[in-house]
């Protein structure tokens, strides 16, 4: 029900507050875009996580500008809103800084387009319980705190058209790649340990009293991992310029584990012939389409509704 109601405001502040925020991006936050026009909020329902980007300077339409995008995002553990509680963090997310070239020609090409790249790097940011058999059993569950990096670099065309190829039309598209280390829970499946208490009431009736927590298995968390994501976006306006569909495609490469790849189809809403500055998104993903990774879900299991939606604040 929480969610429910959540994923409703998200509509309700998305569709009045003329939102304009790249939420073009999977249900990991997997994205090859990078919107540097507008400072944003941006929320993901599947990941449960809340975004923000802000950008110091003022886009201006200019031949080799650059633009300083600082970006963070969190997801709280358990999906609560609690991202501070008891003197500690209660999240997972990420820190970091783009830095967007704006290599539009803008003596030759059509009003709205663009063409950028850039590069970065994000802090990452891991808080988990896990569950270590091996200790006394008051310590057995624990919290683990886990740092890590990303480094990042993407090209974007935007509703961009080349006589070469002009079968396509005016399209859009994104392609990047990123490198980095990290722990391994985004990838792990969690499980839950139920401690009990027997509470004896009148000599007869007996009361148990259970606690579930949800935990990663210590032997099983990994630090330091390796990792790399290859990112793929192509879109097309299908119903005059406010209605956008887009192929989102994610190569996800990981220390000690075979590589996935993880497809996705969207529609979205957008800003007026701003194919990437959208309202508010519906996706739909499958994790591991050729299930490398041998999940005993199958296909159907691992494919998503992804729901995103931000505003600007600037």
């Amino acid at each position: 029900m929480k969610k429910r109601l959540l994923i409703i405001v998200n509509l309700i502040i998305a569709f009045y507050g003329h939102a304009q925020f790249s939420v073009i991006q999977d249900g990991e936050g997997e994205t090859s875009f990078q919107v540097f026009q507008a400072s944003t909020l941006l929320i993901n329902a599947e990941k449960e996580s809340i975004g923000f980007s802000f950008s110091p300077k003022e886009f201006v339409n200019g031949s080799n500008q650059k633009y300083w995008i600082i970006t963070l995002s969190a997801n709280a553990k358990d999906g609560t809103s609690n991202l501070f509680k008891g003197g500690e963090f209660q999240f997972s997310g990420k820190l970091g800084g783009n830095l967007v070239f704006d290599v539009t020609d803008y003596g030759k090409g059509a009003t709205g387009n663009l063409v950028s790249h850039f590069v970065g790097l994000e802090a990452l940011y891991s808080r988990n319980n896990v569950f270590d058999i091996s200790k006394p059993f008051e310590d057995q569950i624990s919290e683990q705190t886990n740092l890590g990096f990303r480094l990042n670099y993407g090209l974007n065309l935007q509703n961009v058209a080349y006589d070469k190829l002009k079968f396509l039309g005016a399209f859009t598209l994104g392609i990047s790649g990123s490198v980095g280390l990290k722990d391994n829970s985004d990838i792990l499946d969690e499980m839950e340990i139920i401690t009990s208490e027997q509470i004896i009431t009148n000599g007869s009736t007996t009361r148990t009293v259970s606690e579930t927590s949800k935990v990663y298995l210590a032997d099983e968390v990994e630090r330091n991992q390796m990792f790399a994501r290859l990112n793929f976006d192509f879109g097309k306006y299908i119903i005059s310029k406010r209605f956008f569909s887009n192929l989102h495609m994610t190569y996800a490469f990981d220390e000690n584990y075979k590589p996935s790849f993880n497809p996705a189809l969207g529609l979205y809403v957008t800003a007026k012939g701003a194919p990437i500055e959208a309202i508010v998104g519906l996706q739909v993903q499958t994790k591991d389409w050729t299930n490398n990774r041998n999940s005993e879900k199958d296909r159907w299991e691992r494919t998503s509704i992804v729901l995103t939606a931000g505003f600007p604040f600037n």
